[in-house]
């Protein structure tokens, strides 16, 4: 980094990507900083100098204080983590730290409380639009959410039996005993720090549920073919892994359909890999960044006429319904795509739902943007 001259650094006109902290005694005030600039364009962050341009005199402990603070606010309060160049410069007679904040690679960024924050144009700090934020998402392309890490989770809260046997089917050799797990999980893109990924939660995880809410699906069976009456033939909540929720779905997809069946003989079967295909779809390609808008919940609806799939995620903007239809792939969640083809009846090239479309036209997909939800009708053969 080139050594910044303060004064010099006054005298440009604009400096939209200037700010100043006087002493750094809050982590939480520097980590909003922080996600701000780093959300924006970003920028330069003084500490030790006012809006004025007056020197704060910065003591030997203000500055090795305020040195530790920024290392542990970059590493720790913002997710994910920034790296900025940090420079100690003359000033006035005195010391100030100069902060380089590059705008991130890895946008949105938000601080270790869960807010989305952005620098204007006239230096406030804003919360970010919920829409604006939804297309930071679509945006960021390691963006993708299945790389994103869950906190407090490592190597403890793998289910390593069925890891395991997964490494000794995929690979054909037994799990190596001298190299640590996380080292394994890393090379994998399962983990990255130390920590488990969304990825490897959903795929190996023990009781994903205990650690972040991506791991549910909502299940509901209605008499008749009308949501207004309010009596149910079966409910329930499943959670675990993606390979458990799958089996979970479709034992109460495939009981809830031959219920009424047996009150209603004229009632005929849906394929059963219809009901795959599109329970796998939506398990490998919902959005796993819902838990900032949503409950992040998928939502089985089993009527006497039909099912419902309901993922959180409409369509990303590259998609559209036609393009779907004709075997257009996009894979949201590329980590889990690519390994749930050795677990799960999934090819992960988009041909899946154009083939059941050619060959049952039972089916009615919705991209709802308003709920940001993506829906899947499945309509039993007439």
């Amino acid at each position: 980094m080139n050594s910044f001259n303060i004064e010099a650094i006054f005298k440009q006109e604009g400096n939209e990507g200037l700010s100043f902290i006087e002493r750094i005694e809050d982590p939480h005030q520097l980590c909003e900083e922080m996600v701000a600039i780093a959300n924006a364009n970003g920028g330069l962050l003084i500490i030790g100098v006012n809006q004025s341009g007056e020197s704060m005199k910065l003591s030997d402990d203000d500055i090795v204080s305020a040195m530790r603070m920024i290392t542990q606010v970059s590493f720790e309060y913002v997710h994910p983590s920034i790296f900025p160049k940090t420079q100690l410069v003359d000033y006035q007679e005195a010391k100030a730290i100069v902060i380089q904040i590059p705008a991130g690679i890895q946008k949105p960024y938000c601080t270790v409380t869960g807010r989305f924050l952005i620098k204007t144009e006239s230096k406030t700090i804003e919360e970010i639009e919920i829409d604006d934020l939804r297309h930071f998402f679509q945006e960021k392309m390691i963006t993708q959410a299945d790389q994103m890490i869950v906190e407090g989770a490592d190597h403890r809260h793998i289910d390593i039996e069925n890891f395991q046997q997964f490494f000794e089917k995929k690979f054909t050799v037994g799990l190596p005993g001298h190299i640590p797990l996380m080292t394994i999980l890393e090379s994998m893109k399962l983990a990255s720090n130390g920590q488990i990924n969304t990825a490897g939660m959903l795929l190996f995880g023990s009781f994903p549920n205990e650690n972040f809410s991506l791991s549910q699906i909502v299940a509901m069976s209605f008499y008749g073919n009308d949501t207004s009456v309010l009596e149910y033939r079966d409910s329930d909540n499943f959670e675990g892994t993606i390979a458990q929720l799958f089996d979970q779905g479709m034992n109460f997809i495939q009981q809830n359909l031959a219920a009424p069946m047996k009150e209603n003989p004229s009632l005929k079967e849906i394929p059963e890999k219809v009901i795959q295909e599109v329970l796998i779809n939506a398990l490998v390609h919902r959005s796993y960044y819902m838990d900032y808008f949503t409950s992040g919940n998928i939502v089985i609806s089993v009527f006497d006429n039909r099912i419902e799939i309901e993922s959180p995620g409409a369509l990303p903007e590259i998609l559209t319904l036609d393009s779907i239809k004709t075997g257009t792939a996009f894979q949201r969640n590329s980590t889990i795509a690519h390994y749930l083809t050795d677990m799960l009846p999934f090819r992960g090239i988009g041909l899946g739902i154009s083939a059941i479309l050619s060959k049952y036209p039972g089916i009615e997909l919705i991209d709802d943007e308003d709920s940001d939800q993506f829906i899947v009708v499945i309509k039993r053969p007439e």
